[in-house]
């Protein structure tokens, strides 16, 4: 069965689409998560697999899956493993799917690749997540408040991510392999950008000009369980995470300011539009306006609120 859903995978030549995947140690994951990869309806796709050299029998569960591109060697950080895979990538876009992790809509890949062929403004189309438990349960969606509330689009999304940075999902963005090849952090990137690879990308990705599109569906499901990077590096990451943040929020004071002009660019990296003097006012109120209506308190029913106010004056 397992065969037989990827075995038509095995003979493409020139894939539209390549799905990387880290992989150190977590081989119990692992069948899920090519078995959802191979689960999509768009076929145009190859699979790479970059394992640190794990030593739990991930090599012998790769090997049973004939049409994944993989290496096992050891790697000195995690960002040498992207590097390795983006390397290896022969599609025109690109997916990151960690080993624990894996695709819900089985049309996922598909719904990017419309929205990314057909408009060339847009380099990175992203969606919905939902959290996994490590027995595999299905948890809460991610961001729930855009079903109702939609986050903007493409340029737009600039004076929304300058409000907090907002990290688009790492587990189910879709970019052009261009702008990651040529953004994404490398062994010689030092600092926060090293150390959180994918928040020095997606700080490169906007300040660099590039716009996102978001569509509305649960696209992909991101496990959380015992030995997850975020909690066994949270001693450094949590550091890096505050410095994404100071500089998300020095680059949007050095564009009101006038010191920094930001440029629009479209997939194929060439300057389309950028801010302009007269518009600094508008995008000043437009920040102003996310930061407001997507402020928590805003959000609360009034009788949560007043508990929510009294448990801050009183306590």
């Amino acid at each position: 069965m397992q065969a037989k859903m990827s075995e038509d995978l095995i003979d493409v030549a020139q894939p539209v689409l390549s799905i990387v995947t880290p992989s150190l140690n977590h081989g119990r994951f692992l069948r899920q998560t090519i078995e959802s990869v191979a689960a999509q309806t768009f076929r145009s796709i190859e699979h790479i697999v970059v394992d640190g050299g794990s030593s739990d029998g991930t090599v012998e569960i790769l090997k049973e899956f004939p049409h994944v591109r993989w290496i096992s060697e050891r790697d000195e950080h995690v960002v040498e493993a992207y590097q390795k895979a983006l390397a290896m990538a022969r599609g025109r876009y690109i997916i990151q799917c960690c080993v624990s992790d894996g695709f819900l809509d089985p049309n996922w890949f598909r719904k990017c690749i419309e929205v990314l062929e057909k408009d060339e403004e847009v380099s990175l189309v992203w969606g919905f997540g939902q959290a996994m438990s490590e027995e595999g349960e299905l948890l809460n969606v991610s961001f729930q408040d855009f079903f109702a509330d939609p986050p903007p689009q493409k340029q737009d999304f600039l004076a929304f991510w300058l409000v907090g940075g907002f990290p688009l999902p790492e587990g189910n963005y879709c970019v052009r392999s261009e702008v990651i090849r040529a953004w994404f952090p490398d062994t010689r990137s030092s600092g926060w950008f090293r150390t959180c690879p994918h928040l020095g990308f997606m700080y490169r990705f906007v300040t660099e000009g590039y716009s996102p599109y978001f569509i509305p569906v649960v696209a992909n499901f991101g496990r959380t369980h015992h030995d997850q990077r975020s909690q066994r590096l949270s001693a450094v990451e949590k550091p890096a995470e505050v410095a994404y943040r100071k500089a998300v929020k020095e680059y949007g004071k050095s564009i009101l300011s006038g010191r920094t002009t930001h440029r629009f660019r479209n997939g194929t990296s060439h300057v389309i539009g950028q801010v302009q003097p007269r518009e600094l006012h508008s995008l000043r109120r437009s920040i102003w306006r996310h930061r407001l209506l997507r402020s928590r308190f805003v959000r609360l029913d009034p009788y949560t609120l007043v508990l929510k106010l009294k448990e801050r004056i009183f306590c």
